[in-house]
């Protein structure tokens, strides 16, 4: 999740991407300064080190809500107090800067033993021989609690590298006494609303004076039109895996042009564009939309943020000829350069359990990996602002293909994120949104 703040003038557009080519020519380098030291790895992922006496590990996570936090640190503390011979250091990092910052450490010989990541992220030093091979690592309770379609997220060319924990969604939150004033019933998970339904209503809802029906957080937008526009069977890449080829269809282009449409006629708030899902949310609290798209995560921030008397919803997966959305769980893994892997998985199982899962899915408002703590989630939250339409969204997650890419990471931010938000900004047509997608990762693969 970026924090760099796209602007609507060309000289911040300019000087934003003079950025992003220097941030590039630093990750090229890093890359190649350590390829020698990725080939020198591959095949080892097995070795381990057996511990003579007491070890420690090191554990980055970017977790950030507060919930979330709390749940990592009580993790990490019940295990150090239970096992005082595997230590187990929390460093937190930065959610913004995860990819780079591995990078760095990759190259440097200084990773974590444990990673904390997301699968879209993973692809890159799977191959690159960074991540342990995992396989044979994970305990068969772990591995029998998650479904196999999860699992084929976390699977680069049939090595399995990331234990997947939690995964995200970009779902609708509504106000729900505006939407009873106006006369519109809450979708149902039977009859979920289509992204007819929600111009339609968010139509409704436009007041005759100030304020929007409809607002979407696109700060960082690429990821979450990528994944929506999966309902119409946008895939963006195909032919391949580490290195596919980029199609840019009318499939691909349903979800920009709807969105598009909406802010050109009013309906969308125009400072969608520069906000994120937090960002969007003071505008929500004071009527200026009572509709909002953004990743599940918010939820949090609404359960702290909100006024009293603010009485709100998560809806069901807006559809298009489905409802279906990519699969990037978060996920543990663990590094090829540490030299306790056994350890650290067991520190992972332990990380696994159950109620572990349960109260990170909790605090960041995310759908558990794990079906036993899908069941305790489910038991818990199911009545609670709609909870229930997230949980009910596993079922519609797939296995996106730029999940597998090498070069995704960088696509999305260099690429994608400013290229959609030009098109959304009314800065370039339709025609050169595709042209420049497909042009630019063409280029991202060279």
């Amino acid at each position: 999740m970026s924090t760099t703040r796209y602007l609507f003038t060309q000289f911040l557009t300019h000087r934003y991407e003079r950025h992003q080519m220097t941030v590039h020519r630093r990750t090229t380098t890093l890359l190649a300064v350590a390829a020698s030291t990725a080939l020198a790895l591959a095949g080892c992922s097995t070795t381990n080190t057996e511990a003579t006496g007491p070890i420690t590990l090191t554990f980055s996570s970017p977790a950030f809500q507060d919930a979330t936090v709390k749940a990592t640190t009580d993790i990490v503390d019940s295990w150090n107090k239970a096992n005082p011979t595997i230590q187990i250091k929390y460093q937190k990092v930065d959610p913004n800067s995860v990819h780079d910052k591995l990078v760095t450490q990759f190259a440097g010989d200084s990773a974590p033993d444990i990673i904390q990541d997301e699968s879209s992220d993973l692809a890159g030093f799977t191959r690159q021989g960074y991540l342990a091979d995992l396989a044979a690592l994970i305990p068969d309770g772990v591995k029998k609690d998650i479904p196999e379609s999860v699992w084929d997220a976390v699977t680069y060319d049939g090595k399995i590298s990331g234990v997947p924990t939690i995964a995200q969604v970009y779902t609708l939150f509504a106000n729900t006494d505006a939407l009873t004033a106006a006369g519109i019933s809450l979708p149902t998970r039977d009859k979920p609303w289509t992204w007819d339904d929600l111009a339609t209503n968010a139509t409704k809802l436009k007041p005759a004076g100030d304020g929007y029906g409809f607002a979407w957080s696109l700060k960082s937008p690429a990821l979450g039109l990528m994944s929506s526009g999966l309902a119409f069977g946008g895939q963006y890449l195909s032919g391949g895996t580490a290195k596919p080829t980029m199609a840019v269809t009318d499939k691909e282009l349903e979800v920009p042009k709807r969105v598009k449409a909406l802010l050109d006629s009013g309906v969308m708030a125009p400072t969608s564009l520069a906000q994120s899902g937090p960002e969007i949310l003071p505008g929500f609290f004071a009527g200026k939309y009572p509709l909002i798209l953004a990743a599940s995560y918010v939820e949090s921030q609404l359960e702290q943020k909100a006024p009293a008397g603010f009485n709100w919803s998560m809806l069901p997966l807006l559809k298009g000829t489905t409802q279906g959305q990519a699969a990037n769980p978060q996920t543990l893994s663990i590094s090829e350069q540490s030299k306790y892997k056994k350890e650290a998985m067991k520190f992972i199982e332990y990380y696994a359990k159950a109620e572990n899962i349960a109260a990170l899915s909790e605090g960041d408002a995310m759908i558990p990996a794990s079906k036993a703590a899908a069941e305790i989630v489910t038991k818990k939250l199911t009545g609670r602002h709609g909870w229930e339409n997230i949980l009910a969204a596993s079922s519609q997650l797939v296995d996106a293909p730029w999940n597998k890419a090498d070069n995704f990471p960088r696509f999305k931010t260099e690429i994608g994120n400013p290229t959609f938000q030009e098109y959304l900004g009314g800065k370039i047509d339709l025609e050169t949104l595709r042209q420049r997608l497909v042009d630019g990762w063409r280029k991202a693969n060279e």
